[in-house]
């Protein structure tokens, strides 16, 4: 490989910015909204994962639960007290309340409302634990629970039902540094996880695991005390992990990425407390789904700009996207399966912008060369031929067989006008009758093989196929003859003779194609046409028509004004040809 090459060292520019344009997506999170609803994707094709019984219920408030119990919620001290007491008869591991508790005593209303709910406390710590959750107000600030309940509970009983969302509002991961300045902060979750012996880790929410949870309607469990059916208690409660919160349908609803209650279809948002068991399940199977060091995506990420090579044609730039795309997207949900979280999102959009880049770049090369060629040859060759270059279709030696028109023009005494008068007055007069005929010519899609000193031979119907060859030949040929006729007047000889032409029409197969070296050659046509068509161009001289073709090409253009049949002559190397004449 030169790599001198202005080209090839473009392309490697090229592909060295793709792939620091990779690494760039990544860092700077610019396909995050992508690489979350992916990673949402990859959590609902996966969910259902088996986990360990983890032994999490959901008791929940529901509205049944709320017309069954005649208080308001603020004053529902002695039903969450039996509650506990219920609890702690059934052995239940852990209780977490994900309520908002009262801020303040109401004894002034009912004596025994504060002591039921301490007593289900401390009974409940007497067989295993118990946490409150802790809010905040409208401002930020830590809204204040009553200090008899916080006592009673512990100084570990308590935590921040709080989460931070990502920026689309869905709650996808867990950290406790949630405070002002990142400093964390004791959070629901992570003490229920610390009292069962598990150490809270920061990463995101395993929502493939399980297959959602159970709720047990509060008013259904207080309902078993009532009727002292201490038996079902002992069964639905014994050694389980309860969480105690509203499932309300307008209350304390978080956005996750799948439905967490079983049996049921997403809502768009869930309970709150079914987020805080899902995060709870995932720290106690220790499957919180971590990142790669960010060393190690950013590598990943920028060798997805590699996909600048397949994009140097639609088609390989297609198959690399899809066939790359396929790739990440299987690597990312196999990597998921076994909670890791690849950088799928950016390696998929570094793909699409390498490609595409990679695209538009050879489209610029490939225009860029079509000025260059067009600048060139432009004076070289005909304009069919030249979009013939430019689309790429002749290329190399290659030559085919085509129905051709063959038109040889000649001035007739240019040879005695050469003898008379100055060379520079006779180049300006080959310019002009070149330029006139080149004209004609190529408007009529024609193309000029060659200029044979004071003669032009050109063809119709290659290298781009034609209808009407004759047709265009003839219409061309008359042109000719009409802007010659046009300079005639300022162009007269020595002896006073007006310019005149002869021009010859032949038809037939030729073969068409490069002609020479492969350094230096020329787009031709061969065949017993051209020979024809110069014959006949001699022959006006003789018959005193300035064109001539073969009936063939006069059948073939149909009835014109000014033909002339002229009968059958002989033709100089070839068979005698019957021709037809125009004045």
């Amino acid at each position: 490989m030169n790599t001198a090459d202005p080209a090839i060292l473009q392309r490697l520019s090229g592909l060295v910015l793709a792939m620091i344009a990779g690494a760039a997506i990544y860092a700077l999170d610019f396909a995050a909204p992508l690489e979350r609803r992916l990673t949402d994707a990859g959590f609902a094709l996966l969910r259902g994962a088996a986990v360990p019984d983890d032994g999490i219920l959901i008791l929940g408030i529901d509205e049944a639960t709320v017309a069954q119990i005649p208080e308001p919620i603020t004053l529902w001290q002695r039903q969450l007290g039996a509650l506990l007491t219920m609890a702690a008869r059934a052995r239940a591991r852990i209780v977490g309340l994900d309520l908002v508790l009262p801020d303040r005593s109401y004894a002034a209303i009912a004596p025994d409302l504060d002591a039921a709910l301490v007593d289900g406390i401390l009974r409940m710590r007497q067989v295993g634990d118990v946490v409150l959750a802790l809010t905040v107000d409208e401002s930020g600030r830590p809204r204040p629970v009553h200090p008899v309940f916080l006592v009673a509970a512990g100084q570990e009983g308590a935590g921040f039902a709080l989460w931070r969302a990502d920026p689309d509002g869905v709650v996808r991961s867990f950290d406790e540094r949630l405070g002002d300045r990142e400093e964390p902060v004791p959070t629901f979750v992570g003490q229920i996880a610390r009292m069962l012996g598990v150490q809270p880790v920061a990463g995101r929410i395993n929502y493939a695991l399980g297959d959602g949870f159970d709720v047990i309607p509060l008013g259904t469990v207080l309902g078993w005390a009532g009727s002292g059916d201490e038996r079902m208690l002992a069964e639905s409660l014994g050694g389980r992990i309860l969480l105690v919160g509203s499932v309300l349908p307008f209350s304390d609803r978080t956005h996750v990425p799948v439905p967490l209650v079983r049996g049921r279809q997403a809502e768009g948002a869930e309970p709150g407390v079914l987020v805080h068991a899902q995060a709870l399940r995932t720290m106690l199977a220790g499957r919180t789904v971590g990142s790669l060091p960010a060393w190690l995506a950013t590598i990943l990420a920028a060798l997805a700009g590699l996909a600048w090579l397949g994009g140097r044609r639609p088609g390989t730039a297609a198959a690399t996207v899809i066939a790359g795309g396929a790739a990440a997207l299987g690597a990312g949900l196999w990597a998921l399966s076994r909670d890791l979280l690849l950088p799928v999102a950016p390696a998929i959009v570094t793909l699409a912008l390498a490609t595409g880049a990679r695209l538009a770049f050879e489209a610029a090369v490939a225009w860029r060369e079509r000025v260059r060629l067009r600048g060139v040859f432009a004076g070289y060759v005909s304009p069919q031929v030249m979009a013939e270059i430019e689309a790429g279709r002749l290329e190399g030696l290659a030559s085919a067989r085509r129905f051709i028109c063959v038109l040889v023009m000649d001035v007739r005494g240019f040879t005695t006008r050469a003898e008379r008068e100055p060379p520079d007055r006779v180049l300006a007069l080959l310019n002009d009758l070149a330029e006139q005929a080149t004209a004609a010519i190529h408007g009529r899609g024609g193309t000029v093989d060659k200029f044979m000193g004071d003669g032009v031979l050109a063809f119709f119907g290659a290298p781009a196929r034609m209808d009407d060859p004759c047709g265009a030949a003839f219409d061309a040929a008359i042109e000719v003859l009409e802007r010659v006729r046009r300079i005639g007047d300022t162009a007269r000889g020595p002896d006073g003779a007006p310019l005149a032409i002869g021009i010859g029409l032949a038809c037939g197969e030729a073969t068409v194609g490069h002609v020479g070296a492969a350094t230096r050659h020329s787009y031709t046509a061969i065949g017993d046409c051209v020979n024809v068509a110069s014959r006949l161009e001699s022959l006006t001289k003789e018959v005193g028509v300035p064109l001539v073709m073969t009936k063939d090409v006069a059948m073939r253009i149909g009835e014109r004004p000014g033909l002339v049949p002229l009968g059958v002559h002989a033709i100089k190397g070839h068979t005698s040809l019957e021709v037809v004449g125009w004045r």
